[in-house]
């Protein structure tokens, strides 16, 4: 006996160990490769009560709402009439519809800011579905604006935007419609200025079936390290995981956004040399969207009583300051009713916007080489600071651009408005962090800067004119 109980001792320890690792891994929702063993919808029977969870940042199960209330929680919807709210759901909804997009179309909206984001949503294609141009999206944004931004074709800066999309692919044709699962991603990185294509498990998407999705982007955890990762599962099974991202230099940039995008053209129909195009039905269906900081998993179970409705999510953008640092006071502003007010480049003018039956104001007309102030004001760059004002042109123009000097970097920092139609008033407002050095504004932004300067030129004959009116700068 005396023999024995050190050897049952330990079996006795080992054993409660092990429990206790396999409890901790069951209870452990970040673990992307045995997803099966953890994920907050387990213990939400039917995904009720699951937005109360403080680890989850967004759901929305489409059962409350009209479509037009449901973009505007969201804070972004686009072409509106394409989208509706059919009682078509999925084998375990604990609901009664679900979300349904023809030809294009889009749902956009912003959680607060996180270094670690999973998103969940169940996804069925149209039967006769034909290959898709853009699909759902992650985006992490230092400024985020209530519209997605795009940028295809562009190499963001580090320390301002990264994204990855989890989209169908045909493989240029060696899969049929709408493909197999991939990722799309963009960041500072990217060897190309068309993104990056990561491929996961190679199985074909069936079209007519509805799929569980999840995605993960997890940022690196500082700027210097490569440990950020993507990876993403179908129906709970781990189908592709990508480590090794610097995806940020600056640890204020934070994922923030979750674009619900369904973005068709005829380019992939002729990449994948589609051999009938014209027979194919462009149409998807979503449902249960949840987005959190660990794993979720399917919905698991069934509610306890009965269907459920979830308290819908709502963008973050809709509560001011919780994003991005607002302004709250102005601290340059000028209108040119006394005078040019230390612009030079230009005359004023009366041609100023019309308000309250008043007549005419005056405005400051400038020609292509610009228009400038220097030394007037002088303020820190913070996130905060904000310029803000009108234009209108007498003719089109071609790009219209903001210069200011950086004394930091020594150069010029550039913010590009683009072409401007003639005639009609416009409002331009930007915050001085996306105005960055170089032409291709690549280069440090003016962060941490001292802004005293502003120029303001355009593409355009010698005799044109392009009015300015209600400059301010903000804090």
């Amino acid at each position: 006996m005396a023999l024995r109980t050190p050897f049952v001792t330990h079996t006795l320890w080992v054993g409660l160990v092990l429990a206790a690792l396999a409890a901790h891994a069951a209870a452990n929702p970040e673990n992307p490769d045995r997803p099966d063993q953890g994920g907050i919808a387990r213990l939400y029977p039917g995904d009720e009560g699951i937005e109360r969870d403080p680890r989850v940042l967004f759901v929305d199960d489409f059962e409350t709402g009209t479509v037009e209330e449901i973009g505007a929680r969201w804070g972004s919807i686009h072409l509106k009439e394409n989208i509706d709210l059919p009682e078509d759901v999925h084998a375990n909804s604990p609901g009664n519809r679900s979300i349904h997009i023809s030809k294009n179309g889009h749902l956009f909206t912003h959680t607060r800011g996180v270094d670690t984001m999973y998103a969940r949503f169940y996804v069925k294609f149209h039967e006769k579905t034909g290959y898709i141009h853009h699909f759902v999206h992650l985006v992490a944004d230092r400024t985020p604006q209530p519209w997605p931004k795009g940028g295809a074709g562009e190499t963001p800066p580090g320390d301002a935007k990264f994204s990855t999309g989890i989209e169908p692919t045909g493989r240029w044709g060696k899969f049929p419609p709408p493909g197999v699962w991939n990722f799309y991603t963009y960041w500072h990185e990217m060897k190309t200025k068309w993104g990056s294509v990561y491929n996961g498990k190679q199985e074909p998407i069936e079209p007519g079936r509805w799929y569980c999705v999840e995605v993960l982007l997890k940022a690196n955890s500082s700027p210097e390290k490569a440990d950020g990762e993507q990876a993403f599962w179908v129906n709970g099974e781990l189908y592709g995981r990508f480590p090794g991202f610097r995806w940020r230099t600056s640890d204020k940039l934070k994922i923030n956004s979750f674009w619900l995008l369904y973005y068709n053209t005829d380019q992939p129909a002729r990449h994948n040399k589609d051999p009938h195009p014209e027979s194919r039905v462009m149409q998807v269906w979503f449902d249960d969207v949840v987005i959190a900081t660990e794993y979720i998993g399917p919905v698991f179970g069934k509610p306890k009583h009965g269907k459920k409705k979830a308290t819908p999510g709502k963008s973050a953008l809709l509560t001011p300051g919780l994003l991005i640092a607002q302004p709250s006071k102005t601290v340059f502003s000028e209108n040119f009713e006394q005078g040019p007010g230390g612009f030079q480049g230009g005359e004023v003018t009366g041609s100023g916007p019309v308000s309250d039956g008043a007549g005419e104001s005056r405005a400051y007309a400038f020609g292509p080489k610009g228009a400038s102030i220097w030394d007037t004001y002088s303020l820190p760059v913070k996130e905060s600071t904000t310029i803000r004002f009108k234009l209108k042109p007498l003719q089109d123009v071609g790009e219209a651009t903001v210069m200011i000097w950086s004394k930091k970097q020594s150069d010029n920092c550039r913010y590009r408005i683009g072409p401007l139609k003639k005639g009609a008033w416009r409002q331009i407002e930007f915050r001085a962090i996306e105005a960055r050095v170089g032409w291709g504004m690549k280069g440090p932004s003016l962060e941490g800067d001292v802004l005293d300067n502003f120029k303001l030129f355009y593409e355009g004959q010698e005799g044109d004119r392009v009015l300015l009116d209600d400059f301010e700068i903000l804090q």
